[in-house]
């Protein structure tokens, strides 16, 4: 079970994602996938253009989640603009600017699963994002995301253990 799943963008604000607040769920996740992709092709060296760190490990990790954005409020009309809201909020999390859309490093994700003593962070870049507005009625819509890590465990933040997660 994840306790917290945090997004920190290199450029902009936090956004911790399945908290509850008033005990209404804030963008609750369906789906957390976290696994380490056993690519073991080679990169070239730091000199040349690419991924930071330019070297690959065995495998790099992967983390795929889905969940919903929830509108609330006492009206339909409150209920869209909380929506709203909250949408542009998880896509100013999500999508690097363009400026640092070409950046090594898109964001950390902080995780903490139960039984986990602490936070644990990772780097990653935005492979693929779906956070789509809903037409007709926004106050509830599904979203989907997928970042690559460059390496494949996450560090606790407070003891640096490595924590394999997938």
């Amino acid at each position: 079970m994840i306790t917290k799943f945090e997004i920190r963008p290199v450029s902009g604000s936090a956004l911790e994602l399945n908290l509850m607040t008033a005990g209404i769920p804030i963008y609750p996740l369906h789906t957390c996938d976290i696994f380490t992709n056993m690519d073991t092709k080679e990169f070239k060296r730091m000199a040349a253009a690419g991924e930071w760190p330019s070297f690959s490990y065995p495998g790099a990790l992967t983390a795929h989640i889905e969940g919903n954005i929830i509108g609330a409020g006492a009206s339909d009309a409150l209920a869209s603009a909380d929506y709203v809201a909250k949408r542009l909020a998880l896509v100013d999390a999500v999508l690097p600017p363009i400026q640092i859309l070409t950046s090594r490093k898109h964001a950390v994700l902080r995780i903490r699963l139960d039984g986990m003593t602490e936070d644990a962070d990772t780097d990653v870049i935005v492979t693929q994002s779906q956070i789509p507005m809903v037409a007709l009625f926004p106050a509830n819509s599904e979203f989907m995301v997928t970042w690559k890590g460059f390496n494949p465990y996450f560090t606790g933040v407070t003891t640096s253990t490595k924590y394999q997660i997938g």
